[in-house]
């Protein structure tokens, strides 16, 4: 059922499946089951694309209830302790090098009653889920904090900077321009990714068009490119291993974006939920 939903959501296999941390082909597979088992023409495809059928929506109708019904019940059985041992939590690949050891290691160590369900995501995603509450807390990039839904609790500015290898001629500056840029290579992350969409208002504002070959939801894509010299890129201190042979250069006009822990306005925060923001701020201070 929470297949089903999650395809009809998206619209698409591959996403469900990535939402849903599950191969696309268990997704594929558990489509076809439905339909088999329950005779219904669920789906209309044309190529990659899919299309709801009267069918499908139907069982939606039904569906949904019973899942909802499902999700009470463990929340019902999570109050009646204060505390909730397994916890959601989503943060964007460029800070994820930086706190993934650190909730791994000492966290877990500290706290090992709690467990931790871990997504890397961008933060357009992260905050769907969060809203629908199949998230519990996010660390992430944020800018707009007018939004009723969410709760953010600011924790620091992050600079990103421009990013070669050692031998680009760009490469011995000891801070640059976008006009110097602008005909650079980039590889940047794709359009879910606030990060993305600052470094394309910083060139408009520039006035120049940034010479983008190819967009990326993935990290190591990104920090794959620079280190085969192909393309330049935005990253954070944090996105940068010590092995990657990346030279970081910051911006003359510096370009920093905001961090922040971010929850559902109204939701409750369990104990567990707690420990776990307060040691993320402890990281920022």
């Amino acid at each position: 059922m929470k297949y089903f939903c999650e395809v009809c959501q998206w619209r698409n296999i591959t996403k469900a499946a990535e939402v849903l941390h599950v191969s696309q082909p268990t997704i594929s597979i558990a489509m076809q089951t439905i339909e088999a088992e329950t005779g219904l023409n669920l789906f209309r495809r044309d190529g990659k694309k899919i299309y709801l059928t009267r069918d499908s929506n139907l069982l939606l109708e039904k569906i949904r209830p019973v899942l909802e019904t499902l999700n009470e019940l463990e929340r019902s059985i999570n109050d009646i302790a204060h505390k909730r041992n397994h916890i959601r939590f989503a943060l964007p690949p460029q800070i994820s090098l930086l706190v993934l050891p650190l909730l791994f290691g000492p966290f877990q160590k500290e706290h090992p009653d709690i467990l931790l369900e871990i997504m890397e995501d961008a933060p357009e995603n992260s905050l769907h889920l969060l809203k629908e509450e199949k998230l519990d807390v996010m660390l992430m990039p944020y800018a707009d904090t007018n939004n009723e839904d969410f709760v953010y609790q600011e924790l620091g500015r992050n600079e990103c900077y421009f990013c070669t290898w050692p031998e680009n001629p760009l490469a011995r500056y000891a801070s640059i321009t976008i006009q110097d840029i602008q005909t650079e290579p980039l590889v940047l992350n794709d359009s879910t990714f606030h990060l993305t969409h600052l470094i394309q208002q910083r060139f408009h504002q520039a006035g120049y068009q940034p010479n983008v070959i190819h967009y990326s939801p993935y990290l190591h894509t990104v920090r794959n490119l620079v280190t085969q010299h192909i393309a330049s890129a935005f990253l954070t201190r944090q996105a940068i291993l010590p092995k990657d042979d990346i030279v970081a250069i910051s911006l003359k006009k510096p370009l920093y974006f905001d961090v922040g822990i971010i929850t559902k306005r109204g939701r409750h925060i369990y104990d567990d939920e707690r420990i776990l923001i307060n040691f993320i701020k402890k990281i920022y201070n």
